[in-house]
C-alpha cells in the first residue's frame, strides 16, 4: 500500500466520541456530502455517492484497533485504506487521516489525483468537525 497523504485537524471532542461516529458508517452521510446512502450489510457498509464522485459505489468494511479506526473500500473505481488515527489532547481530539492504496489495483493516476483527494477529505474533516460542534 503507498501512502498518498495524511490529513491532520483538531476536534473540539473526546476520543470517545470520536471513535464512536467513526466506527458507525451510518454516520457518514451527516459529514460527507456526497454521501447518497448507507446500506449496511453483513459484514461491510454499501455506500453509494453522487455521479460526479470518483467511486460512486463501493463496499466498506471498518476495523478498529486502540485509537486507530480504517476504513477499508473495495469495488470502487479507487479501492483504499483509510486510516483515522485519534490521539487526546487535553479538550480536543487529534484527527490524523491517512489515505492508502495499492498502486497495483488502480489505473487512475494517483500523482494527479493525490492533492485533489486530500483537499476533498480535508473538506470533509471539516464537516466532521462542525458536526460535532452542533450536536
Amino acid at each position: 500500500m503507498k501512502k498518498l497523504f495524511t490529513n491532520t485537524i483538531f476536534i473540539q471532542s473526546n476520543l470517545e466520541r470520536l471513535s464512536t461516529i467513526l466506527k458507525s458508517p451510518q454516520n457518514l452521510s451527516k459529514w460527507v456530502p456526497d454521501i447518497n446512502s448507507v446500506s449496511p450489510k453483513d459484514d461491510y457498509f454499501l455506500i453509494s455517492r453522487s455521479s460526479s464522485a470518483l467511486n460512486t459505489f463501493e463496499k466498506i468494511s471498518v476495523t478498529s484497533q486502540d485509537n486507530s479506526i480504517i476504513y477499508t473500500s473495495i469495488g470502487g473505481r479507487l479501492e483504499y485504506e483509510l486510516h483515522f488515527d485519534l490521539t487526546n489532547k487535553d479538550d480536543r481530539t487529534l484527527v490524523e487521516q491517512t489515505l492508502l492504496v495499492d498502486e497495483t489495483l488502480t489505473k487512475l493516476p494517483l500523482t494527479l489525483l493525490a492533492p485533489i483527494a486530500k483537499h476533498a477529505f480535508h473538506e470533509n474533516l471539516s464537516s466532521l468537525e462542525r458536526l460535532i460542534v452542533i450536536s
